[in-house]
C-alpha cells in the first residue's frame, strides 16, 4: 500500500504543513498540492465542496505529491465511510466532544473485527494499492477534532483510544465555546492558548500526533513551538485574497499622485 507520508513525518516529531481546500475546483487542489504542501485537507465542513465533487478533487490531488486528507461534515460515519472509499488517505473529525465519539470515528475507519466499515473502495484501492484492506489501518490517518470546551475536558480520554492517531484542534469554534467572539480574533486566540498548548502536551504524553488549524503563518509559528506536527495554515480563498491583497497595495503605493501626460 502506498505510504501515508505526512503521517509518518507528524508521528516522527518533524512537522508536516497543509493547507485547507474550501473552493470545489480540482484545479485548485491541483495546484496547491504541487505548491510544496505535504498535506492538502479537501474540507466538507466549510466552503462549497461535497460529496458530488469531493472524488474530483481527490483525483487531482492524487497527481501531485501532497497526501490527500478530507474534513468531513460531520461524525456521521456514512460521511467518514465514502470520503475513504474515495480516496482519501486521512479523516479529520468534527466535533468529537468524547470518548464514545472518538470510538464511534475508528469503527467507521476499520474493517471487521476492529470495526465496522464496509468494503467497497472503489477508489481507495486505487489510489492505495492492492493490499489496501490489509495495510488501511496503519496508513490512513484519524484525527478527530477537540474544538468545544467539553472535548477539552475530554482530551486525554479521547486521544487514548486505540486507532485514533492524534487530533485537530479547532482554535476558533474553541474558542467561543470558551466564551470568546471570533470578531476579536486577537483576544480569542490569547484566550485558547494555553489550552491548545495543554492539549498538544497530553498528545505528546500518549505517543500521539498533535494537529492544529492556524489561521495565519505567525500563528502556525506558535503552534509549532508548541509542539504542533501537523498543521495547517489558512485556506485557498484565505491565501488568494491575501495574495491579491498584498499585491494590489504594493501597487496602489507605487502609483504616482497623478498618471498621465
Amino acid at each position: 500500500m502506498r505510504s501515508n507520508r505526512s503521517k509518518a513525518l507528524a508521528s516522527d516529531g518533524i512537522a508536516a504543513l497543509g493547507t485547507m481546500c474550501n473552493v470545489a475546483s480540482p484545479l485548485m487542489a491541483e495546484w496547491l498540492g504541487h505548491s510544496g504542501y505535504d498535506f492538502v485537507v479537501v474540507d466538507l465542513q466549510h466552503g462549497e465542496n461535497d460529496l458530488a465533487t469531493v472524488a474530483a478533487m481527490l483525483q487531482a490531488l492524487s497527481s501531485t505529491p501532497a497526501t490527500p486528507v478530507v474534513r468531513v461534515p460531520s461524525k456521521q460515519g456514512m460521511a467518514i465511510q465514502r470520503v475513504l472509499d474515495l480516496g482519501a488517505y486521512g479523516v479529520i473529525v468534527p466535533q468529537v466532544d468524547t470518548r464514545a465519539d472518538a470510538e464511534a470515528v475508528v469503527r467507521n475507519v476499520r474493517y471487521a473485527p476492529a470495526g465496522e466499515r464496509s468494503w467497497g473502495p472503489v477508489r481507495g484501492a486505487i489510489y492505495g494499492g492492492p493490499d489496501y484492506f490489509s495495510k488501511a489501518a496503519g496508513e490512513l490517518l484519524v484525527l478527530p477534532m477537540i474544538e468545544s470546551a467539553q472535548g477539552f475536558g475530554n482530551a486525554r480520554e479521547i486521544l487514548a483510544v486505540d486507532g485514533i492517531d492524534g487530533a485537530f484542534v479547532g482554535p476558533a469554534d474553541l474558542g467561543i465555546t470558551l466564551g470568546e467572539s471570533p470578531e476579536d480574533l486577537a483576544k480569542l486566540l490569547k484566550r485558547v492558548d494555553q489550552p491548545v498548548g495543554q492539549i498538544a502536551e497530553i498528545a505528546h504524553s500518549l505517543g500521539k500526533i498533535a494537529g492544529v488549524h492556524a489561521f495565519d503563518v505567525d500563528d502556525a509559528k506558535r503552534r509549532l513551538a508548541q509542539g504542533y506536527t501537523f498543521v495547517t495554515v489558512m485556506a485557498d480563498m484565505r491565501l488568494v485574497r491575501a495574495g491579491a491583497s498584498a499585491a494590489l497595495t504594493a501597487l496602489r503605493d507605487a502609483v504616482p499622485a497623478r498618471v498621465g501626460y
